[in-house]
């Protein structure tokens, strides 16, 4: 089997390209691509090292498009990259164009109001279908960039088809499928890769999605202190069903340790039969794998017990910060970036799969294989839930390290959700949120 080794790629995506600092270029005159020394303005951002390679494609074509020079600093994954962008949000030092979480993060972490330019008149933000991610007080801040993300099981289909199985619709039949596999196969029934804690978020924004389906009110009745995170049946119900699975040797055995890399290659390898990830990872499987691999993979969406719904996240928000030096250049990349140029560029330089950030844009994607037409349809037959911690009144945190904890003996599923209300209730009264400071 012939593919390119992911570790190069990963090594890639963590490597430094350039500081991010606003303090090194001259202001310029309003109409010029060049500074008043006569050299060409450079706009600066920071984005995160999973996208990192795509990103530096995409932004960089779309700067030459508009005449100005691009500084992209990667962040690495996970807390530090949060860390950066909320001290630089604090200390007034953000980059040109930001790139940040959408939801309760941006609104958070970023202080649009104080921090961000108000890009409600430009023109493409009558097309957003949702601004809500990317405003505050009817004001919006920040664009998408592209369609947004959704959580799922990436599937063995040539297995499947194999041993006759049908793809689970409800958590007792995903536990039928995994048991049969073992029984009539030598391969992993469902893989945890639990190296960062980060990845075991997963199962839990996945099935959260499923409560907000036969709950509706659920979030709102938790921003408003009448209702709980252990209210959330389907979310302890997937966090019992992995430790089901657990317990009877239906994961891989080194779920602690197990990375990403090593999840993509037992899934492509046929070694394992399922994963549950968020579909960014369509990134690296297109970097390492040929199409024709890729489209023994199928894919579907968490077990909804009959709601055909499926968690999924806003695109990352670009904005434009208040500070910038070059805020009529930087304002004027973004509006390239919302246009159907700009939108095809982005899909172009995405190995992985993406949605543009516009509906209804006839846009060329020639170029998808048989997993990723599996994907939009999966998508355009269920409905999208926004996860959780974009919607909650504060950040949730990021909980996988107690999942580990569970899966060792350590915790049980209730301490799970528990572990996260109380995240909840202690960044809300650190925010002054009233319901939780009474």
């Amino acid at each position: 089997m012939k593919r390119k080794v992911l570790s190069i790629i990963l090594v890639l995506l963590l490597t430094v390209v350039g500081a991010c600092s606003n303090s090194s270029e001259t202001q310029g005159s309003a109409d010029s691509n060049t500074t008043s020394e006569g050299k060409k303005v450079k706009l600066t951002t920071a984005v995160f090292a999973a996208d990192a390679e795509a990103t530096q494609g995409w932004m960089t074509e779309i700067a030459e498009q508009i005449g100005v020079e691009i500084d992209i600093q990667v962040l690495p994954d996970g807390d530090q990259n949060e860390q950066l962008y909320k001290t630089k949000a604090a200390t007034k030092s953000l980059p040109d164009i930001t790139l940040y979480h959408p939801g309760t993060r941006f609104k958070s972490d970023l202080v649009p109001e104080e921090n961000l330019v108000d890009l409600t008149e430009q023109s493409w933000v009558k097309q957003l279908s949702d601004t809500s991610p990317y405003s505050i007080d009817g004001k919006v801040y920040g664009a998408p960039m592209g369609g947004g993300m959704g959580v799922g099981i990436f599937y063995n289909k040539e297995l499947f088809d194999n041993l006759g199985l049908e793809v689970p619709t409800t958590v007792d039949e995903m536990m039928k499928v995994a048991k049969t596999i073992k029984q009539e196969s030598d391969v992993i029934p469902f893989y945890v890769s639990g190296e960062n804690p980060m990845g075991l978020n997963s199962l839990g924004l996945a099935s959260f999605a499923v409560d907000e389906a036969h709950n509706e009110n659920l979030v709102k009745e938790i921003n408003d202190k009448k209702a709980t995170v252990m209210d959330a049946k389907h979310f302890i119900q997937s966090h019992q069903m992995l430790e089901d699975l657990n317990n009877e040797k239906l994961i891989n055995s080194d779920y602690l340790s197990a990375s990403l890399e090593h999840a993509i290659t037992a899934l492509v390898e046929g070694k394992t039969a399922m994963f549950l990830t968020a579909d960014f990872i369509t990134n690296l499987l297109s970097a390492s794998y040929s199409d024709d691999e890729l489209n023994k993979l199928g894919f579907f969406p968490y077990p909804s017990e009959g709601k055909n719904v499926y968690a999924y996240k806003p695109g990352y928000a670009l904005s434009v910060s208040k500070t910038s030096k070059h805020q009529e250049k930087a304002i004027e990349f973004m509006n390239y970036f919302m246009t159907k140029e700009g939108q095809q560029i982005f899909l172009d330089n995405n190995r992985g799969f993406k949605t543009p950030a516009l509906a209804g844009l006839e846009l060329d994607t020639s170029n998808s294989n048989e997993l990723f037409k599996s994907m939009s349809k999966v998508y355009a037959e269920n409905t999208p839930i926004e996860m959780f911690d974009g919607t909650l009144i504060a950040s949730p945190g990021i909980w996988g390290s107690v999942v580990q904890e569970m899966l060792i003996g350590d915790r049980t599923p209730e301490e799970v959700a528990q572990f996260i209300q109380s995240t909840i209730e202690q960044n809300a009264k650190a925010e002054g949120v009233p319901a939780f400071t009474d």
